[in-house]
This record gives C-alpha cells, sequence and structure tokens, in this order.
C-alpha cells in the first residue's frame, strides 16, 4: 500500500484564515464587517489561495498520472 503525503491541506488553511478574518472583524459593526470584505486586499489573498490549491492539485493530479501502473 503506498502512503500518499499531501502537499496542501486546505482545511488547515481555511481555519487559519478564517482565524485571521475573526480577528480582523472582532468588535466591528455589521456596516464596518461588509465593508472588510468588501475590499479589494481580502478578494486578492482568498482568489491567491485558490490559485494556490489549484496548483498543488493539479501537480498531484500530474504525479498520480505519471506514476499509474
Amino acid at each position: 500500500m503506498k502512503v500518499r503525503t499531501k502537499t496542501f491541506d486546505a482545511v488547515a488553511e481555511s481555519r487559519k484564515w478564517k482565524e485571521a478574518v475573526a480577528e480582523a472583524t472582532q468588535g466591528m459593526t455589521v456596516e464596518q464587517t461588509l465593508a472588510y470584505f468588501d475590499r479589494a486586499t481580502v478578494r486578492r489573498r482568498f482568489q491567491a489561495a485558490l490559485r494556490q490549491a489549484e496548483q498543488v492539485g493539479q501537480t498531484a493530479v500530474a504525479k498520480r498520472k505519471n506514476h499509474a501502473p
């Protein structure tokens, strides 16, 4: 049986992001929280994380294809 090693842990990354957002928005009013999520910076960070996850996923798929029996 072959053991797989994770190269990207989506659950851990999601938890880190959620914790960072919770800390950043702590004590904000509803309007302030909505403005926070509307910021382009937050959107860019999220998109970058998605791109990174996609790239890691593509690499893993390519490795599996190259090592198929």
